[in-house]
């Protein structure tokens, strides 16, 4: 059976037997698979993203995200490069079934850094080695000379909070309480509150007296089954909001609460609105 990899790996050990090398066939070069963190993938390649952090996307964007005690070194920028080389080089068009030969476009791709603080290092060494940055925007830094789009994104930098909240709570941006905040007003029109949730849980681990002090402010602003379900998951991340006093004055509250909302219910279903007596005693109470 011919095997042209091993009569390849023979010929060049005899073309170099007398020089100082080791060669060796086949070595693996991860012990893990390889894996992506992100990759969004624009279903209509010409759409435009409004968002800063996404105006340099392209039809295939590659994210590597780094937790808040994790910073992206001289290696991960070049593993970086490496993930967006391969997912070109291997997987098949968005709209395709089968992979074809260059049917993703190098000017296509985009990788983009995610991190909590300024990755110095890195900085430093790609400055050196003539490679442009533009910090064009608050927290987004850009990157030349390379052959695909790149950015670096530092939380701790972002500063619009209506448009980046939702990253500006992994970590310790300086308009944190800001961040979550929003997180916990988008919470009253949303159906579904898991994310919210996990954004709550991940805030916790930045800064939980911050989180803490904007749960209780948020309170009264949310219903009783918003609260108790923020309450409970947040108890089965291990995370405590409340001393057992005030776990006890914020039911009692939750209750009366309940029970006047219970009375206004019973009352529109009786008269189809409410007498005006019982709006203005809810308001004085």
């Amino acid at each position: 059976m011919n095997d042209w990899h091993s009569d390849f790996v023979t010929a060049i050990k005899e073309e170099l037997k007398d020089e100082k090398v080791e060669i060796e066939q086949e070595e693996y070069l991860s012990k893990e698979p390889l894996r992506i963190d992100v990759i969004i993938i624009k279903k209509e390649k010409d759409v435009k993203i409004n968002k800063k952090i996404g105006q340099i996307f392209k039809r295939y964007n590659i994210i590597e995200y780094k937790s808040p005690d994790d910073y992206v070194s001289i290696d991960d920028y070049f593993k970086g490069l490496g993930y967006v080389y391969l997912y070109k080089s291997i997987m098949n068009a968005y709209d395709k079934t089968r992979k074809e030969v260059d049917d993703i476009k190098i000017d296509e791709l985009t990788l983009t850094f995610v991190c909590s603080n300024l990755p110095k290092k890195l900085i430093s060494f790609l400055v050196e080695r003539k490679i442009r940055l533009d910090n064009s925007d608050n927290g987004v830094y850009y990157i030349d000379n390379e052959w695909i789009p790149v950015q670096i994104i530092v939380l701790s930098e972002l500063e619009n909070v209506e448009e980046n909240y939702p990253l500006m709570v992994l970590s310790n941006n300086m308009h944190f309480r800001n961040a979550i905040e929003k997180v916990f007003s988008s919470i009253n029109g949303a159906k579904e509150y898991d994310n919210k949730i996990r954004l709550i849980e991940a805030a916790f681990r930045i800064d939980p007296g911050i989180v803490s002090e904007v749960i209780k402010m948020y309170a009264d602003r949310l219903s009783e089954e918003q609260m108790k379900y923020v309450i409970n998951n947040l108890k089965e991340a291990n995370f405590k909001i409340y001393t057992e006093e005030e776990l006890k004055k914020s039911m009692e509250k939750g209750m009366e609460k309940g029970m006047e909302n219970l009375v206004i219910r019973l009352l529109k279903k009786k008269f189809n609105d409410v007498p005006e007596k019982f709006k203005v005693n809810r308001r004085c109470g």
